[in-house]
């Protein structure tokens, strides 16, 4: 029965451990990230949701660490093993128009054109790019009278290896692409 103890009292250090652990590393959530979330899960804002989230699921993963601790330590040093050789993690690339993805000049007028969604139902707005004309807009306010605007379309492949067709509209400035505006992205 000693040992019983024994197991469990290493169980609550190590879970003392890890809770100290977690809290000191972990990112807190930006008040713009928990308004998203919030909007996207409207769920997230019910009483039943926040017991749920913010106390049974701590308690069951307490009484899991506290009873399968030594798991529990195989898999914090593994995690803080590899985050010293971060060499092997790969941070997902930026995506970046090239001048060899540059199809045509347009005007503003021109794109605006070609971009009126409309829709026979009246869902979305008839307006060039739909409901995001307001973003639209704001792209084509930081363009300055000296910098054109091209059509483009450029394979990218992700991280994960998945290979996609990315089309838009992006600002040149002094021959080379700068800022992008993205209107379509399929799997290639």
């Amino acid at each position: 029965m000693i040992y019983l103890y024994w197991y469990l009292g290493v169980g609550a250090a190590v879970l003392a451990i890890v809770f100290g652990a977690h809290r000191l590393t972990k990112a807190h959530e930006s008040e713009s990230v928990r308004k998203l979330l919030d909007a996207v899960n409207p769920e997230r804002e019910k009483l039943s949701y926040r017991i749920l989230n913010n106390c049974v699921a701590p308690a069951l993963a307490a009484v899991a660490i506290v009873v399968v601790w030594p798991v529990v330590i195989c898999m914090k040093g593994k995690e803080v093993f590899s985050k010293k050789g971060s060499s092997a993690v790969q941070e997902e690339r930026e995506f970046a128009v090239e001048r060899a993805h540059l199809h045509e000049p347009l005007t503003v007028a021109q794109i605006e054109a070609r971009e009126v969604v409309e829709d026979p139902l009246g869902a979305v707005p008839t307006l060039p790019f739909g409901h995001l004309n307001a973003a639209w807009k704001t792209f084509v306010d930081g363009v300055a009278g000296d910098e054109e605007l091209w059509s483009f379309t450029a394979p990218w492949q992700t991280t994960w290896g998945r290979k996609e067709i990315r089309t838009g509209y992006v600002v040149v400035r002094g021959g080379s692409p700068a800022k992008h505006f993205l209107t379509m992205c399929m799997a290639g």
